[in-house]
């Protein structure tokens, strides 16, 4: 009797964390923060935009997920590293600068998982793939949100605009150079 109850036990503690689709549980709120160390995350890789730090009990390294109520910053992550603060329900987006971080805060978010990843570095690896593709796609339809944030399409804005400019200033100066060679 004893063995068919602890077995009844490891069943159900199975089927409360993942469910039936393997992700059912793990969807919903999340206590977000923000980290602006660079350097090589436990998956591997070193920090980057869309890496995200989890629990690994509750959000192994290579899972992919959508993060929505982050403000600027919601949209598609990795989940590529861990931290020893961030225990249950938790995650830390990275954001490259510090300043951004502090202004960013400790925000409820939701949390929707794409794919669960196994806790390898092969798996973390394949996710910033698909990650970083997905941005891509966005980025190029210039539709903020879904896996591309807003950041993303202000950091291409702010690139377009400055090679534009240097574009520009190119062709002034050749065109001046141009017109008093004669």
């Amino acid at each position: 009797m004893t063995g068919r109850w602890l077995y009844s036990i490891a069943l159900v503690g199975v089927g409360c964390c993942f469910g039936a689709s393997g992700t059912t549980e793990v969807n919903g709120s999340y206590v977000a923060t923000a980290y602006a160390d660079r350097g090589v995350t436990a998956s591997g890789q070193l920090a980057h935009t869309h890496v995200v730090a989890a629990d690994p009990d509750v959000l192994p390294i290579g899972s992919r997920i959508k993060v929505r109520r982050a403000g600027r910053y919601s949209g598609e992550y990795v989940v590529a590293d861990t931290g020893e603060k961030i225990q249950g329900r938790r995650i830390d987006i990275f954001i490259p600068s510090v300043m951004a971080c502090k202004k960013f805060g400790t925000k409820e978010v939701s949390v929707r998982v794409l794919s669960l990843g196994d806790g390898t570095h092969a798996a973390a690896k394949q996710a910033d793939q698909a990650v970083k593709q997905d941005v891509k796609q966005d980025l190029a339809q210039k539709t903020p949100g879904n896996a591309a944030t807003d950041a993303d399409l202000a950091a291409k804005g702010a690139a377009t605009s400055t090679s534009t400019v240097t574009r520009t200033t190119i062709k002034q100066a050749t065109s001046t150079s141009t017109s008093t060679d004669h």
